[in-house]
This record gives structure tokens, sequence and C-alpha cells, in this order.
């Protein structure tokens, strides 16, 4: 009896302040106080069964009036104790209490799902976010290689337009100068013939035919000049 007392005040404290689906301690005590109830009720019927039997058998035991009537007060007002307790640890009120924690407690755990789910579910559209963006980066950039391909690939092909045009102007100029050398050179055979004729014409002493001499020499290297420079 000394043990249920000493344990159903922290029992009544810890029903009264704390979540008693929650408390370990509430659970060990609730679990503990109702053995103790329980062996404290077949003690009290030991106790109440042995006092019958001395009663019926006043002859065999030696134990007065007096002492009988304290032990069957004893028993009852450790009957009404144990009653009281019970009615404490099983009432309506005891009930309503167990059973508002166990509500509370489903739903926190409820709601700690919720809240599991709406954070996975966050972190999923977080991920699937960030993958999009990162896909819509990647075209982006692919998109941009393209362009810088196509601008590449147009520039060498008008650097390629304009080799071959270069090489077409190239080729052009290199038949005009191996014209110009061609004419150069027939130019040159008719100066070395000319040159000739007026050598062997200076070995003469005619003036009128040195001056015919030095005008055909000029006119032949005003042709000369002409042809060079046209």
């Amino acid at each position: 009896m000394q043990k249920l007392q000493g344990l159903f005040p922290e029992w009544r404290r810890l029903l009264q302040t704390e979540n008693t689906a929650r408390s370990e301690r509430f659970k060990e005590l609730h679990s503990e106080l109702a053995g103790e109830l329980e062996q404290l009720s077949l003690d009290l019927d030991d106790i109440h069964a042995t006092i019958s039997m001395v009663e019926g058998n006043r002859g065999t035991f030696q134990i007065s009036d007096a002492e009988l009537a304290s032990r069957r007060r004893f028993v009852t007002e450790s009957r009404q104790t144990l009653e009281q307790l019970q009615k404490d640890m099983r009432g309506p009120q005891t009930r309503a209490k167990l059973e508002s924690d166990q509500k509370a407690l489903l739903s926190s755990a409820a709601s700690s799902a919720r809240a599991r789910e709406e954070r996975q579910s966050r972190a999923v559209q977080d991920n699937q976010a960030f993958l999009d963006r990162q896909r819509q980066q990647q075209a982006q950039l692919m998109a941009r290689q393209d362009e810088d391909l196509t601008e590449l690939s147009l520039s060498a092909q008008r650097l390629g337009n304009t080799a071959q045009i270069l090489n077409v102007e190239l080729k052009e100029q290199q038949k005009l100068l191996e014209e110009l050398d061609e004419d150069i050179d027939k130019e040159a055979e008719k100066l070395n013939f000319v040159m000739k004729r007026m050598g062997k014409l200076l070995k003469t002493s005619d003036s009128k035919q040195l001056c015919l001499i030095i005008g055909l020499s000029c006119l032949v290297a005003f042709l000369l000049f002409l042809l060079i420079n046209t």
C-alpha cells in the first residue's frame, strides 16, 4: 500500500501535465500501478479469507475480538483505498485524457507524415525544376554552338569564294605578264634588228641618213614606251 501511495502522485502529475501516449515514464508508472493494484486486491482477498476462517474457528486461534476488528478495519480501509485508486486510474476522466492524448499523438504523427510528404514533394519539384533548367541551358548552349558553326561555315565559304576570285585574278595577271613578256621580246628583237641596221648606217658619213637614223631611233623608243605603258 505504501508503494502505491508513493507512485500514485507522480502518475497523477504526469497524467495532468504530459501527453500520456508519448511519455514513456507515464506508461511505466501506469503499468506498474495496475500490477500493484491487482496484487493488492489478491492480498486483501487472502486476508479477508483468513479473517473469516479465524472467526469460524475461534477455539483454534487465540485472537481477541479487538484484533479481529482491527484487521477487518484494515481490510475495509485498504479495499476502499484500492477502489479509489482503481477509480482514478479507470474513471471516465482518465479514459478521456488517455484517448485525447492518443488522438493528439496520432494527429501529430499524421501531421509529421504530411509534412514529410510535402518536403519530399517539394524536393522532387525542386529537383525537376533544376533538371528542366539544366536541359534548357544545355539546349540554349547547343543552339549558340549551332549558330557559331553556321557562321564559321559561312565565313569559310566566303573565304573560299574570295580565294577563288583572287586565284582567277592572279591567273589573269600572270597571263597578262606573259603576254607582255612576249610583246617585249618581240619588240626587243625588232629593236635589235633596228640597232643592227643603225649600226650599219652609222658607219656612213651621210648627214641626212644620220638624221633619219636618229629620228627612227626616237620613234622606236616612243613606240616602246607606249607599248610598255598600255
